[in-house]
């Protein structure tokens, strides 16, 4: 029998779609649609089926299906059936017609088979169809309302049974039913959401582990969860109970298919899971709640909330039928009121929990959307009545001390974020503000004070460009710079630089705006313009203080250029950051900021170009052979020709859906030589300079990104959409 392990494919199908998607859209419809139709009659061995959708006050056919033996091979039956399957799909019956409308009318399945009672009735379906009719099971797709309906007529006869379903057949569908209909719903209205008690028990089924029901009778270990402490507990998700060995425990998830969070588990608390139960979201909170009482979630009326019930209580302050409420919309425009605290405060500590490096608070004409960048891309996460814009604005200014009264001008801050929560959150983050047409938008930058910098070998250097930037650092004067846009990880890759020549015997001083990691045996100083603490200041303050290497957090201007110039040339490594797109190019920007190009040429050791990029899922990339403008970019770029991936659409629990897990760098790394000296006094053009940097060993940022293509780490797609090919190739 092949319909259980069918079944469990299905089932499999639909809820990975189901959990791992968090906003599924209309255009996923057909596909499910599609995809529940053809398991279903590969499970039931189906002779026919029909899914039905509810559309307004009719019912609509949106997927027929006839079997080949309904014709026998013969090429007039089969005609016939092709153009009344095409006939159906135009069709569209009012609501309560016939027994898909009692069916769904009634929300109650309906099993008829030819026995005595039901003879009439199932011949007056084979009237209908066309062709004998045995059995049928109707059931209706139904979650809080019922959407449409699932028909299924007669078991092949091949199959080993008389051409009638069985009553495991109708439990069958009615499981599928169920999975499908949540599913649907959830795409075509994005207001139906699936309880935290549904969503457990679907991956409980999905993965066959245990659910938790009660959280009182679960043996948790209070010593290991001191040890490890709830920073690490609410930023993986992952509730440990108790030891099952010296390196193991025993562990509750809300979603235990996100290995990625139980790989970071690992890491941070050096303990491998054995053992994973599934929890509700509910009780997750609730287990939070009980066992760190000094970090608990701030509360309205004593209840915990996440950042949507936040959202809720303030979006229905402000319907008319509000008024009577406790909460009135005159108390949300205030920014020392309790709910615009906590949704300022509950907007940072969900954007940090779900790994977003800037939070984009935008004030619409209608309404106020937030936006987190995750992996690069800016993600919409919620909106908020516009009457609120003010206030969590003003919040947000008070938290970092800026100019509350200043609305017509940009403004720059730092929220130092531990003093305005009790949970064990120690992140920094730069604000910066700005008037828009409606209203002022409110950029915050995080900053990870916990996170600790990468090895240069995890950053995505190429071997050949790995041993050449290796051996620059190891200078002992100079200037290297890194340049590219913000947010390309330019300052993960210095600080990655500084940590492998940090040894006792090399005094390192860093001028930075803002510190964005510590480093121990670092020297840090935190620049304040305000004050008259610029870089260029901090420079000539360094040059007295017995330097081996000085970092530079930015070069920006034509004096600190000039500091940083005579840094290198008197005997000391400066490295620092330059915003160009390509590493040619900054010899053209230093000369712009008065560098005189024969200084440039003597201080250079080497300019690295870098962009991140978003790694393809390990867990779900596709493989296949390039064609046409892809596979003539890779042969052009890097000489090579063969399987390359691509991400999945659909995705995976892993990547939730994205198809993308996590970025890589690509780096362009272009190192001072005779030739290029020569070229920087001669002052040749960008254009040429790129040439002879070529010619000396450089790979361009197009060529690292096709080669991390290649090796299967990212896609053509992403690379193209971040770094174009070069014309010079």
């Amino acid at each position: 029998m092949a319909a259980p392990s069918i079944t469990s494919s299905l089932r499999r199908s639909l809820l990975i779609k189901i959990i791992s998607k968090p906003a599924p859209s209309k255009e996923d419809v057909a596909s499910v649609i599609e995809l529940t139709a053809s398991k279903v009659v590969e499970a039931l061995n189906a002779q026919s089926m029909t899914l039905y959708m509810v559309e307004g006050n009719d019912i609509a056919f949106k997927h027929v299906y006839y079997s080949p033996t309904l014709w026998a091979g013969d090429p007039n039956k089969e005609k016939r059936f092709k153009e009344m399957e095409a006939k159906l799909l135009q069709l569209k019956i009012p609501v309560g017609t016939g027994i898909v409308g009692k069916v769904i009318q009634t929300g109650e399945p309906v099993f008829f088979r030819n026995t005595e009672g039901q003879s009439p009735i199932m011949t007056s379906i084979t009237k209908t169809t066309g062709f004998e009719v045995r059995s049928m099971l109707t059931v209706p797709l139904k979650t809080t309302i019922t959407l449409g309906a699932i028909q299924t007529l007669n078991k092949e006869v091949s199959a080993g049974t008389n051409g009638e379903f069985t009553e495991a057949d109708l439990k069958l569908l009615q499981e599928v039913a169920k999975y499908s209909s949540t599913l649907i719903h959830r795409m075509i209205d994005p207001r139906f959401q699936l309880g935290s008690d549904d969503t457990a028990r679907f991956v409980s089924r999905l993965t066959e582990l245990p659910l938790v029901k009660n959280i009182d009778f679960l043996e948790i270990d209070q010593g290991l969860l001191d040890e490890i402490g709830d920073a690490v507990i609410r930023r993986e998700g992952v509730f440990p109970l108790k030891r099952m060995g010296p390196g193991s425990a025993s562990v509750v998830m809300i979603n235990p298919l996100d290995y990625a969070k139980r790989e970071a588990f690992t890491q941070a608390t050096e303990l491998s899971i054995d053992e994973v139960r599934v929890v509700p979201a509910v009780l997750f909170e609730a287990l939070l709640k009980k066992f760190f009482k000094d970090s608990r979630p701030m509360a309205i009326g004593g209840e915990n909330v996440d950042i949507g019930s936040v959202a809720h209580v303030i979006t229905t302050a402000y319907e008319a039928d509000a008024e009577s409420g406790d909460l009135k919309a005159g108390d949300l425009e205030s920014e020392d009121s309790a709910p615009i605290i906590q949704l300022a405060n509950r907007i940072v500590e969900d954007a940090y929990i779900l790994g977003a490096s800037d939070i984009h608070i935008e004030p619409m004409e209608k309404d106020l959307v937030i936006r987190y960048r995750i992996d690069g891309l800016c993600q919409e996460k919620l909106r908020l009545p516009k009457k609120v814009a003010n206030a969590l604005v003003t919040r947000l200014k008070i938290m970092c001390n800026m100019d509350i009264s200043e609305r017509r001008l940009p403004q720059d801050g730092r929220i130092v974020f531990k003093k305005f929560t009790k949970k064990n959150i120690d992140i920094d983050l730069r604000v910066a503000t700005g008037p828009m047409n409606f209203g002022e938008k409110v950029v915050l930058r995080i900053l990870d004070k916990q996170k600790s910098t990468l090895p240069l070998t995890a950053l995505g250097f190429s071997e050949e460009n790995l041993e050449r930037y290796r051996e620059c650092i190891r200078q002992p004067y100079g200037m290297i710079l890194h340049c590219g846009p913000t947010g390309s990880g330019k300052s993960m890759t210095l600080y990655s630089a500084l940590a492998e020549v940090n040894t006792p015997d090399v005094n390192i001083q860093t001028a930075e705006d803002p510190i964005e990691y510590t480093l121990a045996g670092l020297n840090q100083m935190q620049m304040n313009r305000q004050i008259g603490l610029t870089f260029a200041r901090a420079l000539r303050c360094y040059l007295r203080m017995d330097p081996d290497v000085i970092l530079v957090g930015e070069i920006r201007d034509e004096e600190t250029a000039g500091i940083a110039c005579e840094a290198a040339l008197t005997g000391h490594l400066l490295v620092s950051t330059l915003h160009t797109n390509d590493a040619p190019s900054t010899v053209t920007r230093l000369s712009e900021m008065g560098i005189e190009p024969f200084n440039i040429s003597a201080s250079l050791v080497c300019v690295c170009a870098q962009r991140l990029l978003r790694r393809v899922c390990k867990n779900c990339k596709i493989p296949y052979e390039p064609e046409g403008r892809e596979k003539m970019l890779l042969e052009k770029a890097i000489g090579w020709s063969g399987q390359i991936f691509k991400r999945n659409p659909q995705g995976c629990p892993v990547c939730n859906g994205l198809g993308y897990k996590g970025r890589v760098g690509i780096h362009e790394l272009m190192v001072n030589c005779e030739e290029l000296t020569e070229a920087i006094n001669r002052e040749v053009e960008v254009a040429q300079l790129k040439k002879i940097a070529m010619k000396t060993g450089m790979k361009t940022l197009h060529q690292d990104s096709m080669l991390k293509v290649k090796t299967g780490i990212t896609t053509v797609e992403e690379a193209l959409a971040n770094v174009p090919p070069d014309l010079i190739l």
